[in-house]
């Protein structure tokens, strides 16, 4: 491996594979040893529809082009990639917009049977298994990766630690500290004259609900025709180890570095969930987007409700993401928790933080998003 270029592991293969939780799982046994690591899940970073011309390897290729300038001046000395791809063609167009990085290509694999129960057990679109066994079957001819690792019959850990040995020792320690990395400065002022975009930012205390109704009115809007982005923050900053004020740096300038690219593809909203805290906060990324109006939903749930919904994540319920922090938890640890939620979603309701409180108890997400798109004078969709 060259020590001139910072290593990017890439972890591909069919849908229900596992890539993301084996990627977080790499991610985190690298920063818990002290090497400054970054994790991205393809997934993420290409939330824009309806599809911009080019198809959906240009738009994540180019944006965790975007990103990665932001991790480097963190001190980033490798890389986790989790998603899929098919092809050496398409393997290039990542490649040829990262000469900074070593790419390693791992194509995950597992027994049809068992990658059918896996998939199954995510509780998500069963109807789609069949297909997703079809993709591994088709994936065994393919010759875009660099090496192949069967992971099946073998925990989340396990086969991290399998594919971390057929990596070698000098993975993620190779790099050289970066050096001058140029600042990313986002969209730029706006133009004269250019309507400025509307921003649905998202926020309130955990479990309050910002993905899950965020994601709801993006897909509402997007669905109507009308192109939209979204961005879940804790999805484009995943650093460790790392401080506050890294993490807080690295979502502002991400979330700029994406949106140039989102507006160039035409997109005419931009939907975040993240914290805001305060208006400051809103006003600080703000700042770095120009060209963007913001207001700011915030989503309230009373005691009980966060309580109710931690617990439920902890069991492993509600949309899976990388790198959950309640997931598996203990009931105690989970209540407290949810005590901390419910403390935070008091402090922001005396403070009046955001421009619309959303009430979310006993509220399915369509229910909120036809909210929403209502109180902004849009069509609610279905």
């Amino acid at each position: 491996m060259r020590t001139d270029r910072v290593p990017l592991l890439w972890l591909s293969g069919p849908t229900g594979v596992g890539k993301s939780s084996l990627g977080w799982e790499i991610f985190d046994r690298l920063g818990r040893g002290g090497v400054k690591a970054a994790f991205v899940d393809a997934d993420q970073i290409s939330l824009c529809h309806p599809e911009p011309e080019g198809g959906t390897h240009r738009v994540r290729a180019r944006n965790l082009a975007a990103l990665w300038p932001g991790f480097l001046r963190e001190g980033m000395r490798c890389l986790v990639l989790a998603g899929f791809v098919d092809t050496p063609e398409e393997v290039r167009e990542y490649t040829e917009l990262l000469p900074g990085a070593a790419f390693t290509v791992c194509r995950l694999r597992v027994p049809s049977e068992e990658l059918r129960e896996r998939f199954l057990g995510r509780g998500w679109r069963p109807d789609l298994v069949e297909a997703a066994v079809a993709e591994a079957a088709a994936q065994e001819g393919s010759r875009y990766a660099d090496l192949c690792v069967d992971t099946g019959g073998r925990t989340v850990a396990e086969a991290a630690q399998l594919v971390l040995g057929r990596l070698g020792a000098a993975f993620g320690t190779a790099a050289p500290a970066p050096g001058r990395v140029p600042v990313v400065q986002g969209g730029g002022v706006a133009a004269a004259g250019r309507a400025r975009v509307p921003l649905l930012w998202f926020s309130g205390a955990t479990a309050s609900g910002k993905s899950t109704v965020g994601y709801e009115v993006f897909s509402r809007i997007h669905r109507s025709g009308v192109r939209a982005a979204y961005v879940d923050l804790r999805q484009i900053a995943a650093l460790r180890p790392s401080s506050a004020d890294e993490g807080r740096r690295l979502k502002a300038r991400g979330l700029a570095a994406l949106w140039a690219g989102y507006r160039a593809d035409g997109a005419a909203y931009l939907v975040v969930s993240g914290e805001a805290d305060s208006d400051e906060t809103v006003r600080a990324y703000a700042r770095l987007l120009p060209d963007l109006a913001p207001t700011v939903f915030r989503l309230h749930a009373s005691p009980a409700t966060l309580l109710e919904r931690v617990l439920l994540r902890g069991r492993g319920g509600g949309p899976a993401t990388p790198g959950d922090e309640l997931r598996g938890l203990g009931r105690d640890a989970l209540r407290t928790v949810a005590a901390r939620a419910a403390r935070e979603a008091a402090a922001l309701d005396r403070a009046g933080a955001g421009d619309l409180r959303v009430d979310t108890d006993d509220r399915p997400p369509p229910e909120l998003a036809a909210q929403v798109l209502s109180h902004l004078g849009l069509p609610t969709g279905t």
